[in-house]
Protein backbone atom coordinates (compact mmCIF):
# COMPACT_ATOMS: atom_id res chain seq x y z
CA UNK A 1 0.00 0.00 0.00
CA UNK A 2 1.09 3.37 -0.14
CA UNK A 3 0.16 6.84 0.83
CA UNK A 4 -2.75 8.66 -0.79
CA UNK A 5 -0.81 11.94 -0.43
CA UNK A 6 1.86 12.43 -3.17
CA UNK A 7 5.20 13.43 -1.48
CA UNK A 8 8.05 15.19 -3.41
CA UNK A 9 11.04 13.02 -3.69
CA UNK A 10 14.61 14.20 -4.77
CA UNK A 11 15.31 13.62 -8.63
CA UNK A 12 18.61 12.19 -8.42
CA UNK A 13 16.83 8.50 -6.32
CA UNK A 14 17.09 6.70 -9.01
CA UNK A 15 20.43 8.31 -11.14
CA UNK A 16 22.45 5.94 -9.48
CA UNK A 17 20.18 3.16 -10.09
CA UNK A 18 22.35 0.36 -11.89
CA UNK A 19 20.61 -2.39 -13.66
CA UNK A 20 21.60 -6.27 -12.76
CA UNK A 21 19.14 -7.89 -14.50
CA UNK A 22 15.07 -7.57 -16.18
CA UNK A 23 13.83 -10.21 -14.04
CA UNK A 24 10.55 -10.03 -15.90
CA UNK A 25 8.39 -7.88 -18.24
CA UNK A 26 5.01 -8.22 -19.70
CA UNK A 27 4.23 -5.95 -22.82
CA UNK A 28 0.78 -6.48 -22.55
CA UNK A 29 0.83 -4.97 -18.95
CA UNK A 30 3.06 -2.60 -19.77
CA UNK A 31 5.15 -3.89 -16.74
CA UNK A 32 9.01 -4.53 -15.71
CA UNK A 33 10.50 -5.95 -12.69
CA UNK A 34 14.64 -4.77 -12.96
CA UNK A 35 16.88 -5.98 -10.24
CA UNK A 36 19.52 -3.73 -9.50
CA UNK A 37 22.05 -1.36 -7.16
CA UNK A 38 21.72 1.60 -5.33
CA UNK A 39 23.64 3.28 -3.69
CA UNK A 40 25.09 0.46 -2.36
CA UNK A 41 22.21 -1.59 -1.68
CA UNK A 42 20.64 -4.69 -3.92
CA UNK A 43 17.15 -3.39 -5.10
CA UNK A 44 14.06 -4.62 -7.18
CA UNK A 45 12.23 -1.63 -8.88
CA UNK A 46 9.08 -2.49 -10.39
CA UNK A 47 7.74 0.04 -13.40
CA UNK A 48 4.07 0.30 -14.58
CA UNK A 49 2.80 2.53 -17.30
CA UNK A 50 0.24 4.57 -15.62
CA UNK A 51 -3.31 4.79 -17.15
CA UNK A 52 -4.94 7.96 -18.66
CA UNK A 53 -6.30 10.76 -16.47
CA UNK A 54 -10.30 11.72 -17.07
CA UNK A 55 -8.94 15.33 -18.21
CA UNK A 56 -6.80 13.43 -20.82
CA UNK A 57 -9.76 11.26 -22.21
CA UNK A 58 -11.60 14.75 -22.10
CA UNK A 59 -9.15 16.18 -24.36
CA UNK A 60 -6.62 14.03 -26.12
CA UNK A 61 -3.14 16.12 -26.34
CA UNK A 62 0.08 15.38 -27.86
CA UNK A 63 3.05 17.41 -28.07
CA UNK A 64 3.48 15.74 -31.74
CA UNK A 65 2.66 12.58 -33.13
CA UNK A 66 4.08 10.60 -36.45
CA UNK A 67 2.49 7.61 -38.21
CA UNK A 68 3.17 3.93 -38.19
CA UNK A 69 1.10 3.69 -41.53
CA UNK A 70 -2.94 3.85 -43.00
CA UNK A 71 -5.05 0.83 -44.77
CA UNK A 72 -8.62 2.37 -45.80
CA UNK A 73 -10.37 3.79 -42.89
CA UNK A 74 -7.61 2.23 -40.11
CA UNK A 75 -4.92 5.03 -39.42
CA UNK A 76 -1.74 4.01 -37.24
CA UNK A 77 -0.55 6.86 -35.15
CA UNK A 78 2.60 6.96 -32.26
CA UNK A 79 1.60 10.29 -29.88
CA UNK A 80 4.16 12.05 -27.41
CA UNK A 81 1.87 13.40 -24.45
CA UNK A 82 3.42 16.86 -23.12
CA UNK A 83 5.71 17.27 -20.37
CA UNK A 84 5.06 18.00 -17.13
CA UNK A 85 1.11 16.47 -17.42
CA UNK A 86 0.15 13.10 -15.67
CA UNK A 87 2.86 10.98 -14.56
CA UNK A 88 3.85 8.23 -17.34
CA UNK A 89 4.79 5.72 -14.84
CA UNK A 90 4.33 4.18 -11.43
CA UNK A 91 6.77 3.02 -9.91
CA UNK A 92 7.97 0.58 -6.50
CA UNK A 93 11.33 0.46 -5.08
CA UNK A 94 12.29 -2.26 -2.57
CA UNK A 95 15.41 -1.34 -0.82
CA UNK A 96 17.05 -3.38 0.33
CA UNK A 97 15.49 -6.35 -2.01
CA UNK A 98 15.88 -9.70 -0.07
CA UNK A 99 16.15 -13.15 -2.00
CA UNK A 100 12.42 -13.30 -1.13
CA UNK A 101 11.46 -10.38 -3.49
CA UNK A 102 13.60 -11.12 -5.95
CA UNK A 103 11.99 -14.74 -6.74
CA UNK A 104 9.19 -13.06 -6.11
CA UNK A 105 9.45 -11.32 -8.92
CA UNK A 106 11.32 -13.11 -11.86
CA UNK A 107 9.49 -14.97 -14.55
CA UNK A 108 9.20 -18.80 -13.39
CA UNK A 109 6.82 -21.23 -14.62
CA UNK A 110 4.06 -22.54 -12.37
CA UNK A 111 3.21 -25.86 -11.28
CA UNK A 112 -0.44 -27.08 -10.01
CA UNK A 113 0.03 -28.33 -6.37
CA UNK A 114 -2.83 -30.35 -4.81
CA UNK A 115 -2.88 -30.02 -1.23
CA UNK A 116 -4.51 -32.61 0.95
CA UNK A 117 -5.49 -31.93 4.71
CA UNK A 118 -2.88 -34.38 5.59
CA UNK A 119 -0.12 -32.12 3.46
CA UNK A 120 -1.65 -29.21 5.70
CA UNK A 121 -0.73 -30.56 8.57
CA UNK A 122 2.45 -32.21 8.31
CA UNK A 123 3.74 -29.97 5.53
CA UNK A 124 2.65 -26.96 4.97
CA UNK A 125 1.26 -25.43 7.88
CA UNK A 126 4.54 -26.10 10.38
CA UNK A 127 6.44 -24.24 7.65
CA UNK A 128 3.85 -21.42 7.20
CA UNK A 129 4.43 -21.02 11.39
CA UNK A 130 7.87 -21.01 10.77
CA UNK A 131 8.00 -17.68 8.98
CA UNK A 132 9.53 -15.32 10.54
CA UNK A 133 7.42 -12.49 11.88
CA UNK A 134 9.51 -9.98 10.13
CA UNK A 135 7.96 -10.71 6.80
CA UNK A 136 4.53 -9.36 7.68
CA UNK A 137 6.06 -6.27 9.65
CA UNK A 138 5.03 -4.43 7.10
CA UNK A 139 1.66 -5.87 7.81
CA UNK A 140 1.46 -5.06 11.88
CA UNK A 141 2.69 -1.12 10.94
CA UNK A 142 -0.53 -0.73 8.89
CA UNK A 143 -2.37 -2.16 11.82
CA UNK A 144 -0.69 -0.31 14.39
CA UNK A 145 -0.78 2.94 12.58
CA UNK A 146 3.25 3.39 12.15
CA UNK A 147 2.81 3.53 9.24
CA UNK A 148 -0.09 4.84 6.41
CA UNK A 149 -2.52 5.54 8.56
CA UNK A 150 -3.72 8.04 6.41
CA UNK A 151 -4.23 5.63 3.73
CA UNK A 152 -7.06 3.75 5.90
CA UNK A 153 -10.28 3.94 4.12
CA UNK A 154 -12.51 2.35 7.00
CA UNK A 155 -11.58 0.82 10.08
CA UNK A 156 -13.42 -1.32 12.48
CA UNK A 157 -10.76 -1.93 15.59
CA UNK A 158 -12.14 -4.83 17.94
CA UNK A 159 -9.03 -7.36 17.98
CA UNK A 160 -10.90 -10.14 17.38
CA UNK A 161 -13.41 -9.09 14.40
CA UNK A 162 -12.22 -6.09 13.34
CA UNK A 163 -10.41 -4.85 9.74
CA UNK A 164 -9.14 -2.33 7.97
CA UNK A 165 -9.71 -0.92 4.50
CA UNK A 166 -6.89 0.67 2.28
CA UNK A 167 -5.78 1.32 -1.57
CA UNK A 168 -3.63 -1.75 -2.31
CA UNK A 169 -0.15 -0.27 -4.02
CA UNK A 170 -1.09 -2.02 -7.28
CA UNK A 171 -3.66 0.53 -7.88
CA UNK A 172 -2.87 4.20 -9.12
CA UNK A 173 -5.36 5.69 -6.72
CA UNK A 174 -7.17 7.30 -10.41
CA UNK A 175 -8.49 4.68 -12.83
CA UNK A 176 -11.81 3.34 -11.38
CA UNK A 177 -11.74 0.23 -13.61
CA UNK A 178 -8.72 -1.07 -11.91
CA UNK A 179 -9.70 0.38 -8.58
CA UNK A 180 -7.42 -2.33 -6.26
CA UNK A 181 -8.45 -2.36 -2.28
CA UNK A 182 -7.39 -4.84 0.32
CA UNK A 183 -9.45 -5.70 3.79
CA UNK A 184 -6.45 -6.36 6.92
CA UNK A 185 -8.06 -7.88 9.66
CA UNK A 186 -6.91 -7.14 13.17
CA UNK A 187 -7.05 -10.59 14.47
CA UNK A 188 -3.32 -12.43 14.17
CA UNK A 189 -4.82 -15.93 14.83
CA UNK A 190 -5.79 -15.90 11.23
CA UNK A 191 -3.19 -16.53 8.58
CA UNK A 192 -5.26 -18.04 5.39
CA UNK A 193 -8.72 -19.30 3.98
CA UNK A 194 -7.95 -22.75 6.25
CA UNK A 195 -7.80 -20.47 9.57
CA UNK A 196 -11.45 -19.76 8.54
CA UNK A 197 -14.64 -21.26 10.08
CA UNK A 198 -18.67 -20.59 10.43
CA UNK A 199 -18.26 -18.46 13.49
CA UNK A 200 -15.81 -15.89 11.12
CA UNK A 201 -18.88 -15.36 9.06
CA UNK A 202 -20.09 -11.88 10.66
CA UNK A 203 -16.55 -11.09 10.22
CA UNK A 204 -16.72 -11.86 5.96
CA UNK A 205 -19.62 -10.33 5.62
CA UNK A 206 -18.93 -7.04 7.48
CA UNK A 207 -15.94 -6.73 5.19
CA UNK A 208 -18.33 -7.22 2.33
CA UNK A 209 -20.66 -4.71 3.26
CA UNK A 210 -17.96 -2.24 4.31
CA UNK A 211 -16.07 -2.84 1.01
CA UNK A 212 -18.94 -1.58 -0.83
CA UNK A 213 -19.92 1.43 1.01
CA UNK A 214 -16.22 2.45 0.79
CA UNK A 215 -16.69 2.04 -3.09
CA UNK A 216 -19.88 3.91 -3.10
CA UNK A 217 -18.98 6.55 -0.83
CA UNK A 218 -15.27 7.56 -2.27
CA UNK A 219 -15.14 6.10 -5.11
CA UNK A 220 -18.23 6.27 -6.78
CA UNK A 221 -19.00 2.62 -7.75
CA UNK A 222 -22.23 1.09 -7.63
CA UNK A 223 -24.31 -2.19 -6.37
CA UNK A 224 -22.13 -4.90 -7.91
CA UNK A 225 -19.50 -3.30 -8.77
CA UNK A 226 -16.47 -4.91 -6.61
CA UNK A 227 -15.21 -8.43 -7.33
CA UNK A 228 -13.57 -9.61 -3.75
CA UNK A 229 -12.08 -12.78 -3.45
CA UNK A 230 -9.32 -14.59 -0.84
CA UNK A 231 -5.88 -16.00 -2.21
CA UNK A 232 -4.91 -19.67 -1.36
CA UNK A 233 -2.31 -19.96 -1.08
CA UNK A 234 -1.79 -16.33 -0.09
CA UNK A 235 1.45 -14.19 -0.87
CA UNK A 236 1.32 -13.13 2.80
CA UNK A 237 0.14 -15.34 5.85
CA UNK A 238 -2.45 -12.36 7.79
CA UNK A 239 -5.98 -12.51 6.85
CA UNK A 240 -7.00 -10.48 4.05
CA UNK A 241 -9.50 -9.90 1.48
CA UNK A 242 -8.68 -8.40 -2.01
CA UNK A 243 -11.67 -5.92 -2.94
CA UNK A 244 -11.07 -5.22 -7.21
CA UNK A 245 -13.21 -3.46 -9.24
CA UNK A 246 -15.47 -5.99 -11.13
CA UNK A 247 -14.07 -4.64 -14.27
CA UNK A 248 -10.84 -5.53 -13.86
CA UNK A 249 -11.17 -8.81 -15.37
CA UNK A 250 -7.37 -8.74 -16.59
CA UNK A 251 -5.69 -9.12 -12.78
CA UNK A 252 -3.11 -11.65 -12.93
CA UNK A 253 -4.38 -12.47 -9.01
CA UNK A 254 -7.98 -13.05 -9.69
CA UNK A 255 -7.92 -16.07 -11.69
CA UNK A 256 -8.62 -19.81 -10.98
CA UNK A 257 -5.46 -21.94 -8.73
CA UNK A 258 -5.68 -18.91 -6.32
CA UNK A 259 -8.57 -16.82 -6.24
CA UNK A 260 -12.00 -17.66 -4.21
CA UNK A 261 -14.58 -15.98 -4.19
CA UNK A 262 -15.45 -14.11 -0.95
CA UNK A 263 -19.41 -15.21 -1.52
CA UNK A 264 -18.31 -18.52 -2.36
CA UNK A 265 -16.11 -18.98 1.15
CA UNK A 266 -18.75 -17.88 3.02
CA UNK A 267 -21.27 -19.92 1.23
CA UNK A 268 -19.23 -22.52 2.38
CA UNK A 269 -18.39 -21.24 5.80
CA UNK A 270 -22.30 -21.39 6.39
CA UNK A 271 -23.26 -25.15 5.34
CA UNK A 272 -20.25 -25.73 7.98
CA UNK A 273 -17.12 -26.68 5.70
CA UNK A 274 -14.11 -26.92 7.27
CA UNK A 275 -11.60 -26.06 5.53
CA UNK A 276 -8.30 -27.77 7.30
CA UNK A 277 -10.72 -30.42 6.23
CA UNK A 278 -10.63 -29.75 2.37
CA UNK A 279 -8.39 -30.83 0.04
CA UNK A 280 -7.28 -27.61 -2.24
CA UNK A 281 -5.42 -26.92 -5.08
CA UNK A 282 -3.36 -23.81 -6.58
CA UNK A 283 -0.57 -22.57 -8.31
CA UNK A 284 2.81 -22.28 -7.23
CA UNK A 285 5.99 -20.69 -8.98
CA UNK A 286 9.02 -22.81 -9.78
CA UNK A 287 11.12 -20.35 -7.21
CA UNK A 288 8.56 -20.87 -4.66
CA UNK A 289 9.94 -21.54 -1.39
CA UNK A 290 6.88 -23.45 -0.18
CA UNK A 291 7.44 -25.47 -3.69
CA UNK A 292 10.59 -26.43 -2.59
CA UNK A 293 9.47 -27.60 0.64
CA UNK A 294 6.86 -29.63 -0.39
CA UNK A 295 8.95 -31.44 -3.44
CA UNK A 296 11.33 -32.05 -0.84
CA UNK A 297 8.79 -33.84 1.48
CA UNK A 298 7.98 -35.83 -1.74
CA UNK A 299 4.53 -34.30 -2.29
CA UNK A 300 4.88 -32.35 -5.79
Amino acid sequence: MASSEQTAVPNELLRSFALERVLDQDPRARTASLLGQLEGEQVVLLLEKTHFSEAFLQQPTFASLSSLGANDVYNWLLGWQPDGGDPHVKMTLIRPATQAHIEKYTAQKRFMVTESPEVYASVVEPWLKAQPLARIQWVYNILEKKKEAESILYEDADSESGFIVVPDLKWDRRTLSSLYLVAIVHNRALRSLRDLTKEHVGLLRKIQRQALQVAQDKFGLAQGGLRCFLHYQPTYYHLHVHILAADYTSHPGAIVGGAHLLDDVIDLLQLGVDFRSRTLTYSLGERSELLGVLRQAGHV
